[in-house]
């Protein structure tokens, strides 16, 4: 299929795609995002960025790749009628063909944009998933609640995972516009490094029989580092030789810092600040661990152990124990001591048994988690939705150019 349109001069133009993120910092949806476009770069549309708050580290990322980012600069997510203002100038200058937005905020100021303007389509995507709505704060809760009742006017809602949408259907958001398309990653970044467990090791100033469990992700009650810190300390007293990484922003002097402290195994944890690249820290891990009491959907992070060749293990929570495919892998949320259970299985396992999982682990997202075949489901969604509000013609739906060869989008 080909994305582009006839302009007024009957030249070939690119359809415009405007895509709604809250900020552009490190963290599991904008490295999503970024890897996207990185892909969709030198095809079919023109892509540009709107970031509702001051852009973060990300946003040379987008630069380097010479995408246009826009910004609202808005100090909080609250709205306000310059940012609204600032929202309806934006869409009016990039007059974009196709709206698709990321997370909640992202979501919303796509719709507001788009009924600004002259009302093209608008995707949803949802990257967090709602066990309990009451675990968010307030203005996050009315925004949800807000959605619900806006979610009839999209085009579609692309849910990262199964239990989200079901969540967030139960809340309100419209059935009829639910897809779903689990994160993808990039398996030729994302994979096993030799001597990567060597180098990481003598970073941290290890022996090399200690096993390495890391975890990937900002300091956040949500992602429950107490948890797996006790988990941890139950490990090291039960004589297991043990060290826990924590790769993120904020946890200096945080939770992780403080329990260590508490049980005395401070000399068994390392943090590293957040990194903009972790494919080589990830691949010198021993166990992945993925410790999230609620929010969690499809961890990226999970996914990038797993294609590294890192056995990975996870809380019950959204789809991560779907994508972690194997019920020995997985403990229950808040509970330290099956955490625990599960990573000590792990640990005394043989080194062979482990790769072998790693292993094993990396087949599965390659055979389906690829970045590839994210991007391929996203250009079927975008074709269905662009023919349906017919912005392209008819006749161009059997129209494929070379790129859409390669990404094997049919019709």
């Amino acid at each position: 299929m080909s994305f582009m349109h006839s302009g007024e001069n009957g030249d070939w133009e690119k359809l415009a795609v405007l895509n709604c993120i809250t900020g552009l910092n490190i963290g599991g949806a904008e490295h999503m995002l970024v890897r996207y476009i990185r892909n969709l770069v030198g095809g079919p549309f023109e892509l540009s960025v709107l970031s509702l708050m001051t852009p973060g580290a990300l946003h040379r990322d987008l630069l380097a790749l010479h995408v246009p980012v826009a910004s609202l600069a808005m100090a909080r997510t609250l709205p306000s009628w310059r940012a609204i203002s600032g929202l309806r100038q934006v869409f009016g200058r990039m007059q974009p063909s196709l709206v698709h937005g990321w997370m909640y905020h992202g979501n919303m100021a796509g719709s507001v944009g788009a009924l600004l303007s002259s009302k093209p389509p608008v995707i949803w995507s949802v990257h967090h998933s709602l066990a309990d709505i009451h675990n968010e704060n307030g203005m996050t809760q009315a925004l949800i609640r807000m959605s619900a009742i806006m979610s009839k006017s999209t085009a579609a809602i692309v849910y990262c995972s199964r239990v989200s949408a079901e969540q967030h259907e139960k809340l309100g958001y419209d059935p009829e516009k639910r897809v779903i398309i689990p994160n993808g990653v990039d398996c030729s970044i994302f994979r096993p490094r030799a001597g990567a467990r060597d180098k990481l090791k003598a970073t941290l100033g290890l022996g090399e029989n200690c096993l390495v469990i890391g975890n990937v992700a900002r300091a956040h009650p949500m992602k429950d580092h107490r948890t797996l810190v006790r988990a941890g300390h139950i490990l090291v007293r039960q004589g297991l030789d043990i060290h826990l990484l924590f790769v993120g922003a904020d946890h200096e002097n945080g939770i992780v810092m403080e329990e260590s402290a508490t049980l005395g195994i401070s000399d068994r944890v390392s943090i590293l600040g957040p990194q903009a690249d972790v494919s080589e820290i990830v691949a010198g891990l021993d166990i992945y661990a993925s410790s999230s009491a609620w929010g969690e959907a499809f961890s990226l992070a999970i996914l990038e152990a797993m294609a590294s060749g890192v056995p990975a293990i996870t809380t019950d929570v959204g789809d991560c124990a779907e994508l972690v495919g194997d019920a020995d892998l997985t403990a229950p949320p808040s509970n330290a001591e099956a955490l625990a259970a599960v990573l000590g299985r792990l640990c005394q396992a043989s080194p062979d048994e482990r790769a072998a999982r790693g292993l094993r682990a990396r087949r599965r997202v390659v055979e389906s988690y690829s970045l590839e075949t994210y991007v391929r489901r996203h250009m079927r969604l975008y074709e269905r939705v662009l023919a349906e509000a017919r912005r392209v013609q008819p006749s161009l739906l059997a129209i494929f150019g070379t790129w859409g060869m390669q990404l094997g989008v049919v019709v």
